[in-house]
């Protein structure tokens, strides 16, 4: 019995000791704020953020407020300024060439006229003749903004428009825009059909001369550029005002 527990003993003090159990790292660490609460637990969120029943919005937070501070005052950061530098250079040098001018269209012709003489693009009024004016290039007269302009047909001026001298309708009364111009102390207003907005436009250096059945650069006509597939003549103001001038006499 004596031998038996000592043999035990023995084999207890031989026998090495199973390793102690591993215990859990613990850290004291504060924990990492939450930079952007506004997506998680605000409006963009859950809504969870107890702040939403004082402040509504998370726009409305001063934690908000600050986070656009921070963003604001950071640094840029790098090549910031070299993608933006190269960006504008770009955009400087995409600008349109050219002569910026207004076109617009009266029956089937394309016209440009230079954007100096605009003073206004408006909708449609009506036309008050005048006695014994009602086939001539004045049309009347036109109440812009409660002044009383001279409203003339530029297209009968030119030879485009239909109907002339058939004792058809004024164009006044179906025409789409209305526009005013100024040039040299003149003031009129005439309707067009159809008005295509400011469009850069780059008249040649040396314009050939204008063919014979071309009425249009006859009369008024600097030089012909093609645009968006079509041929646009571009009106001399100088020519085009001298014109009317005559025409009213």
């Amino acid at each position: 019995m004596l031998a038996e527990f000592k043999n035990r003993r023995r084999s207890e003090a031989t026998t090495p000791a199973a390793p102690a159990a591993t215990k859990q790292a613990v850290t004291t660490e504060a924990p990492r704020p939450m930079l952007d609460c506004w997506q998680h637990i605000g409006v963009w969120g859950n809504g969870s953020c107890a702040e939403l029943k004082t402040h509504l919005h998370c726009r409305n937070c001063p934690t908000y407020a600050a986070a656009a501070m921070r963003f604001l005052d950071a640094r840029p950061p790098v090549g910031y300024r070299r993608e933006w530098t190269e960006h504008l250079a770009e955009e400087t040098a995409s600008v349109a060439v050219g002569t910026p001018f207004l076109v617009f269209r009266i029956g089937d012709e394309w016209l440009a006229l230079n954007i100096g003489v605009m003073e206004e693009v408006g909708e449609s009024r009506p036309i008050h003749s005048l006695p014994h004016r009602r086939e001539g290039v004045l049309l009347g007269v036109v109440n812009v903004r409660g002044e009383l302009l001279a409203c003339v047909s530029v297209g009968r001026l030119l030879g485009i428009e239909r109907g002339v001298g058939k004792g058809t309708a004024l164009p006044g009364k179906s025409s789409g825009r209305l526009l005013v111009v100024s040039h040299a102390g003149e003031h009129y207003a005439f309707p067009v059909t159809e008005v295509r907005g400011v469009q850069h436009l780059a008249l040649p250096a040396d314009a050939p001369a204008p063919a014979p059945d071309d009425q249009v650069m006859g009369a008024a006509g600097r030089g012909r550029v093609e645009w968006r597939g079509r041929s646009v003549c571009c009106l001399d103001e100088a020519k085009l005002f001298a014109s009317l001038n005559r025409s009213l006499a």
